[in-house]
């Protein structure tokens, strides 16, 4: 049902750590954990970052996709999109999402992640399928 949140893990250890990007990334796309670890340390070793969780480079690995971006302003007087409304908003299809501080994967309106983050805001999102 859209809007739900669903608890999922994909660290092969099922480790519960600071992997926000990558769990987004594998939980999305299908791509596996240690495979997405190996692209994102490449991506940051080549455009010279210390962490492989900036805003830079991960712009660069959905860059890479042409994963559609879609972006959430905020706008006066209304309140931000959060990961609800846009699970409830988005029924059908799979995104990363660029949340506060978070990123997270829904897929056919559902938030898939180690937390509840729905009501996180959600600045932008990424069209995997």
């Amino acid at each position: 049902m859209a809007g739900e949140y669903v608890f999922s893990n994909p660290h092969p250890d099922g480790k519960l750590v600071s992997d926000c990007v990558k769990r987004a990334i594998c939980l999305a796309s299908g791509m596996d954990y240690k495979e997405t670890c190996r692209l994102l340390n490449r991506i940051k070793r080549e455009i010279g970052e210390k962490d492989f969780n900036t805003k830079k480079c991960c712009d660069e690995y959905v860059k890479g996709f042409g994963w559609k971006k879609l972006s959430f302003p905020a706008e006066k007087g209304k309140s931000r999109m959060n990961g609800q409304r846009f699970a409830e908003q988005h029924p059908t299809g799979v995104y990363i999402l660029n949340m506060a501080k978070h990123w997270s994967c829904c897929k056919d309106g559902v938030i898939y992640d180690t937390w509840d983050c729905r009501e996180k805001c959600v600045y932008t999102a990424f069209e995997v399928r």
